[in-house]
């Protein structure tokens, strides 16, 4: 889908009349319903076949807890997930099935929960999402991980929030090194969903949208990024990941647009095993 207006120096141009139209997402892709139908089956199938650790806390708010998916062996590389939902919706029993190409090719896949707005700022679920790798690299012994081997992956918000992760800011002191990242549909810059309906729960005014925006600090130092992006996306979304590419130049080592998907259906692709999208992240995730 084309865009409606495109960038200016690495920031997503977007008329205010049209902020709705590129990110009220459910309303544009309106097969919605039954794809989260589907996710959630396939995550029941995948759940009784891989035997999960289930709602494991890694802190003492409700959602901050995690389903840990184990591989076989021992020092196993580890992949986080990180729904979407626009912060304000999702879980991760949606979502479960992502696991699946992973685990199967041996690394161990930890798919989190985090709070969720109104209840929580974004600024609340950023702080939850690194806690929760922290957590994890401390533990690698328990979870059989190795610590020197963690990737990213997340979803629409989740794409942010991952990304949020690996920027080089004093923000993130003191995090565990991170291999790779793979941002699904993600937002990097956040001031077009201000005018948009999505802002509701998330009171996001300039300031604090400009702070959130990945796009806008500085690009990671270690970190390999992997944006993906269904081919039937809203043109902002396609901006959303070339504004990144932009900002954070050489260390955006891969774009894919996966074809005959949108913004809900290209998680589908990266959690089939047969998927030549989910095998190269394998590959990558499985390199040394």
């Amino acid at each position: 889908m084309s865009s409606f207006n495109g960038i200016a120096q690495g920031r997503v141009q977007c008329p205010e009349a049209l902020c709705e139209k590129g990110y009220n997402l459910r309303a544009a892709f309106s097969d919605f319903p039954n794809v989260l139908k589907g996710w959630q089956n396939t995550t029941k199938a995948v759940i009784q076949k891989h035997q999960p650790e289930q709602d494991i806390a890694y802190g003492d708010r409700p959602l901050q807890n995690l389903d840990f998916y184990k591989a076989v062996g021992d020092r196993a590389p580890l992949l986080i997930f990180v729904h979407g939902g626009y912060w304000q919706s999702g879980d991760k029993s949606d979502v479960g099935f992502i696991a699946a190409p992973y685990v199967e090719a041996g690394i161990s896949v930890a798919v989190i929960n985090y709070s969720l707005a109104p209840d929580a700022p974004i600024e609340q679920m950023v702080s939850e999402v690194r806690d929760s790798v922290k957590w994890l690299h401390a533990r690698a012994d328990r979870f059989a991980i190795d610590p020197n081997r963690i990737s990213l992956m997340g979803h629409s918000a989740g794409g942010h929030l991952v990304s949020m992760m690996v920027t080089h800011d004093d923000d993130n002191r003191g995090m565990p090194p991170i291999r790779h990242v793979f941002p699904i549909s993600g937002v990097f810059d956040l001031p077009p969903l201000i005018p948009s309906t999505v802002n509701g729960a998330l009171s996001l005014d300039k300031q604090r949208a400009e702070a959130l925006s990945p796009a806008v600090r500085p690009a990671p130092l270690g970190a390999q990024v992997h944006t993906i992006i269904g081919e039937h996306e809203t043109g902002q979304f396609h901006l959303q990941s070339a504004a990144l590419m932009q900002r954070w130049g050489a260390c955006v080592t891969n774009h894919h647009v996966v074809p005959d998907t949108h913004h809900f259906t290209v998680l589908d692709v990266l959690g089939d095993p047969k998927s030549p999208f989910a095998q190269e992240v394998v590959q990558i995730i499985n390199a040394r």
